[in-house]
């Protein structure tokens, strides 16, 4: 099995702002943590409705998000994740974030996920920013076959946020107890056991 190095050797690059516009719907940047987003990162880690799908730390401070956006570039730099915020691109204010992690190189897939800040729900910004980033990494230098969103079964919310982005369910609804997993492929690729992360 290869490792991600070998499949791509440098840093997990970052997409350009060119490169995720949308010529339609809420606009928006992809960009790295920065230390300034701290304070907004803490805030949505105490959301409940983000801690009841997403995994966040118990201790969701301002200490907490501070070293946490510092480990930025050392995730990327392991290729453990590329976690972006999704920002205002006129004011740059935390939108919300979308992230890749858990890649195979050798199958070339990754997961997907994504939260969206309380006063930003419900104006198309996590279909937005879920479409652009699966794009990215279908089209761009990743090239990945399969990205994949697992989501808890009653979260209605994202499951209408992936497929409004075009993932679909794989296999029958229901398969799991617990989350639904769906798909985004590249055009002609049987998802197989390439989908299996």
């Amino acid at each position: 099995m290869s490792h991600l190095s070998d499949w791509y050797p440098e840093l997990l690059p970052v997409p350009d702002a060119r490169s995720v516009s949308r010529a339609t719907g809420p606009s928006f940047v992809l960009r790295p943590w920065r230390e300034a987003d701290a304070k907004a990162l803490a805030d949505a880690w105490s959301d409940p409705a983000i801690r009841q799908w997403t995994v966040v730390p118990e201790v969701a401070d301002l200490a907490a998000a501070q070293r946490w956006i510092a480990g930025w570039e050392e995730r990327r730099r392991l290729r453990l994740s590329l976690d972006l915020v999704a920002a205002d691109p006129e004011d740059d204010r935390v939108l919300g974030e979308v992230g890749l992690t858990s890649f195979q190189g050798e199958r070339r897939t990754a997961r997907i996920g994504w939260w969206t800040a309380r006063e930003e729900r419900g104006q198309g910004v996590a279909a937005a920013v879920v479409s652009a980033l699966t794009d990215w990494a279908h089209d761009g230098p990743l090239g990945l076959r399969v990205v994949i969103a697992e989501i808890g079964h009653g979260n209605q919310a994202s499951i209408a946020v992936a497929r409004r982005a075009g993932y679909r369910p794989l296999g029958p609804i229901g398969d799991s107890p617990t989350s639904l997993t769906l798909v985004s492929e590249v055009e002609g690729q049987s998802h197989g056991d390439d989908a299996r992360v």
